[in-house]
């Protein structure tokens, strides 16, 4: 697992345990360098077309979009209900958390992903690190831990599965950031309470990381 930063960043988190823990929603941003800023962070839209169906019941895949995307309700008792070249769509706009971006791939092509950086750090010893950082945010705000988790990099309008609504938007990226290879730490607050980035020292997470050359 690596970080890649501007070495003056690095350099802090090796010396002091200094870290910045950001927000979904502050992702969006666009002051933010080339890389990190997403306007569409954390959002993302499903759709189910339908080019001509008679349906009644909610067995049929068109009769059960229909239900779920909320424009009609068969089990009240609408029957044959006709739809023609029409498309239904929801949109989702995950709640703000804390989250920290490592990546999984080691590489130079990899640090050009992310602009102003020049340094990486491996995180040597995960469990400690991110078990710190918890620890370290409960002292700002409570927080519950979701994990670290595979981006997954896709357009973020996509076809209903005819199940769920698919995967969280907060692990959606759009494929131009494919050459990351990034995963998150997600913390979701355990009140809904406003969120902004942290930075914060922690002399317990320098034991976790050590510098990389590339």
């Amino acid at each position: 697992m690596y970080r890649y930063s501007a070495e003056k960043y690095n350099q802090s988190l090796l010396k002091m345990g200094g870290i910045r823990i950001g927000t979904l929603h502050d992702f969006r941003k666009t002051e933010h360098k080339q890389g990190i800023a997403d306007p569409q962070e954390g959002k993302k839209k499903v759709t189910h077309y339908i080019d001509h169906a008679v349906v009644n019941n909610t067995d049929d895949l068109h009769g059960k979009a229909a239900t779920e995307f909320n424009v009609i309700n068969l089990d009240k008792g609408n029957a044959n209900v006709s739809f023609k070249n029409c498309t239904f769509s929801k949109s989702f706009d995950e709640p703000d958390c804390f989250i920290l971006c490592v990546s999984s791939e080691k590489s130079k092509k990899v640090m050009t992903e992310f602009e102003g950086a020049d340094s990486c750090i491996e995180i040597t010893n995960q469990n400690s690190f991110f078990q710190q950082l918890t620890n370290t945010l409960n002292l700002f705000t409570p927080v519950i831990f979701r994990g670290v988790h595979k981006v997954i990099y896709k357009n973020k309008v996509e076809a209903w599965n005819g199940s769920d609504w698919g995967h969280n938007p907060a692990v959606i990226k759009e494929l131009e950031f494919k050459g990351q290879y990034e995963l998150r730490a997600i913390w979701q607050p355990s009140f809904n309470q406003k969120i902004s980035p942290i930075i914060f020292l922690n002399y317990n997470l320098i034991s976790s990381c050590r510098k990389i050359s590339i």
